[in-house]
């Protein structure tokens, strides 16, 4: 999955270092249902959802591309940080757990344009089987319970993975997610000719 929660390690740190132990752990549960939950429609019932709304793969699969590819970009070059930075400042005011749960944390800045994406073009080949749970959703779920995890741990991971080795970590995976970009705008490509 698309998803980075390394690189949002500085904002789970600035909104969690003003609430306490039992409000974080809220926070964290709160996030993970609500990110699985929009993840799962859309990895079990996104092909069907693009048939609906009279959009082919192959269209899906360019211009999600095309927003990974960006969104890459944007880990490589660290314009991400800069906004999550200037966010995580506008959420320090905001006291209401769960306003800042749904928005911005789970969406968009977990569950965004690229972790959709790939939800969706998973559906594409997804066969309700066992093997299919295994492989495509249990990923998934780790990830974003992964996810949960380090919104808990934030404020330690910091101390110990320090701003240099979360930016390595950010570029490998920016690089990694261009190249994986490129194939989705390829194979788009090819099944539009």
């Amino acid at each position: 999955m698309a998803i980075d929660p390394l690189s949002l390690i500085p904002l789970f740190v600035a909104i969690t270092s003003n609430i306490d132990s039992k409000q974080t752990l809220k926070l964290s549960l709160m996030v993970f249902l609500i990110s699985s939950s929009v993840l799962t429609f859309f990895l079990l019932f996104g092909n069907v959802f693009l048939a609906f709304m009279g959009i082919s793969i192959n269209s899906f699969q360019i211009v999600g591309g095309i927003f990974l590819l960006f969104i890459s970009y944007e880990m490589v070059f660290e314009k991400r940080t800069k906004r999550k930075k200037n966010l995580s400042e506008a959420i320090l005011d905001d006291k209401n757990l769960n306003n800042i749960a749904v928005f911005p944390i789970s969406i968009p800045l977990i569950v965004g344009p690229s972790a959709l994406t790939l939800s969706v073009l998973i559906s594409k080949n997804f066969h309700y089987t066992i093997l299919d749970f295994y492989t495509q959703f249990l990923p998934m779920i780790l990830i974003l319970m992964l996810t949960s995890i380090i919104i808990i741990f934030s404020t330690y991971l910091l101390k110990v993975l320090n701003e240099t080795i979360i930016k390595i970590l950010q570029k490998i995976f920016g690089i990694i997610l261009g190249a994986l970009s490129v194939e989705f705008i390829i194979n788009g490509i090819k099944g539009v000719v």
